[in-house]
């Protein structure tokens, strides 16, 4: 394979790496369309007229640059909030009346997420002007709300906020997901407050894939009565995650078995690979092989459409469409110059997508795939046929995951030891279910009988995946947690597996040293990281809704001062900074029931608290408030927790401190009384509602 045959492989680099730093950077240029647009009226002229020889690598450095700019120009001028009449610059603080239609399927979780085009905006219905751009809105979950749909045009009263940025440190930054969402404004909606207008808006096609998702959740419903097994066929069939529960989620995670639980190019490649088996009894030859490639691309997206279209799906459609109009047209084209193609594609239509960790992960699989199975394939001596497909299946996997290996750790900070284990038994129980289940939605029109036979068989089938897959997870070392990497480190891994591809193709010694003086880089850096994290002590006061919880960092260890929290919940609030972190070691403390506590530099007693050279009391009754005392108790940090019927004032006869913090667990009303009475006389004050956590760092001396 030569750079002739991968035009797009070299041109998707510089617009790549423009786009990335557009979305970084994010701030448009002055006239910098204009200049591209002549930069690209000159590059025609170039490419017509002869260059000498020579000369060549003029032309290619100024088409590199012409690729980076318009990337970086296309991902910034993508941003909703620079196209005129955006309703971001008519929203006031007081509620508003605003007219959209659901241009999404609704997303159901603990409240009901509709994003709407919002088409017109006033302070009431009389008062209406046009406007433009994306609203997501939050609702309880009613019968009402539960009808809404696709393509509804509804009518709202709502008080329009900005999405805010994470308000705990290192967590899931949800405003920056929905930025590449296009998504900068959100609403939460009194039932009473919305009624639909109208319905069936939107494209026709939408709303048809959308009408059979749920039709086709509809029958799994019946035939999968319990619900982890109906959750698993939901998502393995349609790609329908909402009703997977935590412990599902997690176990599937643990063993790396997740990309199964969601419509992919996984399963658009075993419908493929099946079209392809059934067609080849045909024998398609001369013209009629476009005959073959119209019919595959056909049940393709018939597939795309009726399990709803999801982003996964339809990127794993664009990426088989592109490859086999590429295969049919032109019989050398080569995966490498395909892949880059499709992805090109994608990111002109949405050059967010680059963001998105479905998209990272898809590409980074398939190249995976593309490069590493057929070199590890040859690394085997022939086996029979049994052994040699069972070995392709984990061939494939482990392929898979080697191109995934970065971002895994990078996003999801574990590694499932045992997804080889695993992948034998997801991707063969996903081939089969796929098919079984096709056959299901057919039988059930005609024979109920049949259907039901055939239910109960895919029924137990799936019932028999779970429990391999919670049993994997019970195994010794099944996962390596609590896996932190910086942006950085991702980049110089893929230079270090580029390295092993390099190695495996060449055969050169030199690519063996570069592989092994990376990891050693990474490993010496991996050392200092974790030698630099053991000697800093912090004190973290989290944002938690009407709860409190406080860290105590020692090095890798940590002692953990709560309220009872769910574990979810305190896994939510403080796993992503204790893993940033490297803590290692936990020992948890609840208010109320452990009063007192001495371990090494950390002494509780009652309200009072000693970290190093940090003095705390924490008070969350009035009775630990005494004006008796002649002098007041010298402190550094006073935290009020729970509503104390007490004033700052009367905090300051008792305790000496520098700074009160008002943590989540306060009213809001309280909240604002205790902030205004500081403002009023000049006392320092944090509040972790509006600010988010706390974080202290402690020098480490007593």
């Amino acid at each position: 394979m030569t750079h002739r045959y991968t035009p797009y492989l070299r041109f998707i680099v510089p617009f790549v790496l423009g786009l990335a730093v557009g979305g970084w950077i994010d701030q448009p240029v002055p006239y910098l369309g204009p200049v591209l647009f002549t930069c690209v009226l000159l590059a025609v002229l170039l490419a017509v007229r002869k260059i000498s020889y020579r000369f060549r690598w003029v032309f290619g450095a100024y088409l590199h640059l012409l690729l980076f700019f318009a990337g970086y120009f296309h991902c910034v001028a993508y941003n909703e909030l620079r196209r005129p009449g955006h309703f971001a610059s008519q929203t006031t603080p007081a509620a508003q009346y605003l007219i959209g239609t659901v241009y999404k399927s609704p997303s159901h979780g603990a409240k009901l997420k509709l994003p709407i085009q919002v088409e017109a905006i006033g302070t009431s219905p009389d008062s209406m002007q046009t406007a433009t751009g994306n609203l997501l809105l939050f609702l309880e979950i009613t019968s009402e709300t539960d009808s809404i749909r696709y393509g509804d045009r509804l009518g709202l009263y709502a008080t329009l906020r900005p999405c805010e940025p994470p308000k705990n440190p290192h967590a899931f930054d949800y405003r920056r997901y929905l930025h590449f969402q296009n998504i900068h404004y959100q609403a939460f909606v009194k039932t009473d407050s919305l009624e639909v207008l109208s319905r069936n808006h939107g494209t026709g096609l939408w709303r048809a894939a959308y009408g059979s998702r749920d039709r086709l959740l509809r029958l799994l419903r019946t035939y999968f009565p319990t619900d982890d097994e109906y959750a698993v066929a939901s998502a393995l069939l349609v790609g329908y995650t909402d009703d997977l529960s935590d412990e599902l989620r997690t176990a599937y995670a643990q063993t790396g078995s997740m990309h199964a639980l969601a419509v992919s190019g996984t399963h658009v490649g075993m419908l493929y690979v099946g079209l392809m088996f059934l067609l080849a009894r045909f024998r398609f030859r001369g013209r009629w092989k476009l005959l073959e490639t119209a019919l595959i691309l056909v049940v393709i997206w018939a597939f795309t459409f009726l399990t709803g279209a999801t982003a996964s799906v339809l990127r794993a459609s664009i990426m088989f469409s592109t490859y086999m109009l590429g295969k049919a047209f032109h019989r050398d084209a080569p995966a490498w110059n395909v892949l880059p193609a499709s992805a090109f594609g994608l990111l002109l239509f949405n050059p967010y997508y680059l963001f998105d960790v479905g998209f990272q992960l898809s590409y980074a699989a398939v190249a995976g795939m593309v490069f590493f199975y057929a070199r590890f394939y040859k690394m085997f001596p022939p086996m029979p046929r049994w052994t040699d497909e069972c070995l392709k299946v984990l061939l494939v996997g482990m392929a898979a995951q080697l191109g995934t290996l970065p971002l895994t750790l990078y996003y999801f900070n574990q590694f499932p030891v045992y997804f080889w284990l695993s992948g034998w038994i997801v991707v063969l129980g996903g081939a089969v279910f796929l098919w079984g289940g096709a056959m299901l939605v057919l039988l059930d029109m005609f024979s109920q009988t049949l259907a039901g036979w055939l239910g109960t068989a895919l029924y137990y089938m799936l019932w028999g995946i779970n429990k391999a897959i919670f049993f994997i997870q019970t195994l010794p070392g099944s996962v390596i947690p609590n896996i932190w990497i910086a942006g950085w480190v991702v980049a110089v891994l893929y230079v270090c597996i580029g390295f092993l591809g390099s190695l495996m193709v060449y055969k050169k010694a030199r690519y063996l040293m570069a592989f092994v003086a990376t990891l050693s880089f990474l490993g010496m850096y991996r050392i200092s990281t974790l030698s630099a994290k053991s000697t800093q002590h912090e004190i973290t006061i989290y944002h938690v809704n009407k709860q409190s919880l406080i860290d105590f960092r020692d090095g890798r260890g940590v002692v953990s001062l709560s309220d009872s929290l769910a574990p979810g919940k305190e896994l939510y609030t403080a796993q992503a900074n204790r893993i940033t972190g490297a803590m290692n070691r936990k020992t948890a403390l609840h208010f109320a029931v452990d009063t007192f506590l001495s371990k090494g530099n950390l002494l509780i007693d009652g309200p009072f608290i000693q970290f190093y050279n940090k003095k705390l009391v924490v008070v969350d009754r009035a009775e630990q408030v005494s004006t008796s005392n002649a002098t007041p108790i010298k402190t550094d940090i006073l935290i009020l927790r729970k509503n104390p019927k007490i004033t700052i004032a009367e905090c300051r006869e008792h305790f000496d401190f520098q700074v009160v913090v008002f943590d989540v667990s306060n009213s809001l009303r309280q909240t604002e009384r205790w902030r205004r009475e500081c403002e009023e006389n000049g006392w320092r004050c944090y509040d972790v509602r509006s600010r988010g956590a706390a974080v202290i760092e402690v020098r480490n001396e007593r």
